[in-house]
């Protein structure tokens, strides 16, 4: 697929994302399905940086992403990165971290790409607790709330 696509990231059975493919085929836009999870077996990257910044392409069995030419990404839900089949614990862990570091680096990276939802801010919303004390530190009013691994102990 050529031209200014959309990148969908996120599972294969996500139906909300389904739905905004659907209209962005409704729309006629460049649009190319892909899963981290997928990764290395169902989905091949090929990425050069350069000074000519970033060129390659991310292959699905269906599609191909120009990496240069990514207008957009829709970050939704993608399943973990996965290591290939075969190799024992220590090395699987090893290549789910290298996997998440190289196209993880590669996807957040995308060159004047707009992000609904960028994996980095996504991360860094996962934490309630610096949810709460964000919102405390912008003045909302925060209920009483208590994170704690003692059954015994209570608010007070």
């Amino acid at each position: 697929m050529t031209g200014r696509s959309v990148l969908v990231v996120t599972q294969a059975d996500d139906a909300t994302a389904d739905m905004v493919i659907e209209e962005l085929n409704r729309r006629r836009v460049p649009v190319v399905r892909l899963d981290p999870g997928d990764f290395p077996t169902g989905l091949t990257v090929t990425a050069r940086f350069g000074q000519d910044g970033l060129r390659g392409a991310a292959r699905t069995a269906t599609r191909v992403a120009d990496l240069g030419g990514v207008r957009s990404v829709y970050w939704r839900r993608p399943r973990p990165y996965a290591a290939p089949p075969g190799p024992d614990e220590q090395t699987g862990r090893w290549c789910r971290e290298e996997a998440r570091y190289g196209l993880g680096g590669i996807l957040a990276a995308l060159p004047g790409a707009h992000y609904v939802n960028h994996p980095w801010r996504n991360r860094d919303a996962e934490h309630k607790p610096a949810q709460l004390a964000a919102a405390a530190a912008c003045g909302f009013s925060i209920p009483p709330t208590l994170l704690t691994n003692s059954p015994g102990f209570r608010l007070l």
